[in-house]
């Protein structure tokens, strides 16, 4: 009797190969790897802010600046993920003793990407929650793709209407954020990340 030609498994396809092909790391022992990880340094960290007005609305720039960009880099070629959101708001000004409190949000937006390289094309990676990808032959370059969130659409009111308005925003780095399916993914990246305060500019 012949048999019947079995479905390819969804973690065959090309774009799961390119992540799940790194070399030793994912072969290395559990204890092993979680030592990695705690030996990895954070470094120091800090979000810069800015804010600007355009016929469409209020536009936002975020740069994620972090000391320890080449372990970055070295974790990824490496076979981990790395992982970054971006969370911007934007607030009405309505006056008070405190700041934030009687204030309007007017809009919310997360910004998420994650990182890796593609051991078949010899490419760095970075993916967004929205579906785009892009690819990046140099470190600068992916520093410069992933880290970094340049004029950004945050709000779609007209300049005309943006007095009293302005936009905080923070992000999270999570600089070493295993591969799924292994069941330590939560642990790893609760170990290895880090979340910049609050940081405000006004819309003018």
């Amino acid at each position: 009797m012949r048999r019947k030609p079995s479905m390819p498994l969804r973690s065959c396809s090309k774009t799961a190969s390119r992540r799940n092909k790194p070399p030793a790391p994912f072969l290395i022992p559990l204890a092993g790897l979680l030592m990695a990880l705690a030996v990895m340094p954070i470094g120091a960290q800090s979000l810069e802010l800015g804010v600007s007005t355009h016929p469409d609305g209020i536009h936002a720039s975020l740069w994620f600046r972090w000391n320890k960009q080449q372990e970055l880099v070295s974790s990824l070629r490496d076979g981990m993920e790395a992982r970054i959101v971006f969370q911007l708001r934007v607030y009405q000004h309505r006056g008070g003793l405190l700041p934030f409190f009687g204030d309007k949000l007017l809009t919310e937006t997360r910004v998420a990407r994650s990182a890796f390289w593609d051991f078949l094309d010899g490419k760095f990676v970075v993916e967004s929650d929205d579906g785009s990808r892009r690819t990046y032959t140099s470190a600068p370059e992916l520093l410069a793709g992933f880290l970094t969130l340049e004029d950004f659409p945050v709000s779609r009111l007209p300049p005309s209407a943006s007095g009293g308005q302005y936009v905080i925003a923070r992000a999270r780095l999570e600089p070493v954020r295993l591969m799924p399916p292994l069941s330590i993914v939560a642990i790893a990246g609760a170990a290895a990340s880090y979340t910049t305060p609050w940081e405000r500019r006004n819309a003018q």
